[in-house]
């Protein structure tokens, strides 16, 4: 069993995107728990607007788990999964700390601005500290939601090479298709009305699926 945290102090960098489209194409093979720990509750509607719209498509079984409830009640109920994604707030506090103490693997969405950049010291941080009490963590950084033709993208490949920092290979671009799939309770692929979209998320599944090592 892997439990996967999509996870960032920094809010807008599309964590909630991520964590619904990795929870479902886990889904089509194993049995999934989606634990939407965020106050906002995104997760949460996307999995109401899923029941609505697709209601015989694989799907993550979905809860709203707050605060230090994410892993005290996270780690009982995840045992009766095959795997288990939690979608953590965008802020510093109890539940995002507790996502990083329930999990095996991180992925940290990042855009490519200066302000990203800065953030990633915060993020970093608690994971360090995370690690003190779960040293199996594994973390990979996302850069998400870019303009790959842009110097700020550039930039923040040289940033993360230079900080030695583990990034993924898979991008995300900012693209239409994600914001609207997540709107009808679908996966890009299953939205269907963008390939480039669909084929970035299936790498990004299949290379967050690897051992990591």
């Amino acid at each position: 069993m892997t439990i996967y945290a999509v996870v960032n102090s920094k809010g807008g960098v599309g964590k909630t995107t991520i964590a619904v489209h990795l929870a479902t194409l886990v889904a089509q093979t194993s049995r999934t728990l989606l634990i939407d720990g965020d106050p906002q509750g995104s997760a949460a509607s996307w999995a109401a607007w899923r029941r609505d719209y697709l209601p015989d498509a694989p799907s993550p079984t979905t809860t709203c788990l707050h605060e230090k409830a994410i892993l005290n009640e996270g780690r009982p109920l995840a045992k009766g999964f095959d795997h288990a994604v939690v979608d953590a707030g965008g802020r510093d506090t109890a539940g995002l700390r507790s996502a990083l103490l329930l999990a095996q693997r991180a992925i940290i969405p990042v855009g490519a601005s200066q302000l990203d950049a800065a953030a990633l010291t915060d993020i970093l941080t608690l994971v360090d500290m995370a690690r003190d009490y779960n040293p199996d963590l594994k973390v990979r950084v996302l850069l998400n939601r870019i303009d790959p033709r842009t110097r700020d993208t550039t930039d923040m490949v040289s940033f993360l090479t230079e900080q030695k920092l583990a990034a993924l290979k898979t991008m995300i671009i900012e693209r239409v298709a994600y914001r609207r799939s997540v709107g009808d309770g679908s996966t890009v692929g299953e939205y269907g009305k963008d390939k480039a979209a669909s084929a970035e998320m299936q790498s990004l599944f299949e290379e967050v699926s690897d051992s990591w090592q």
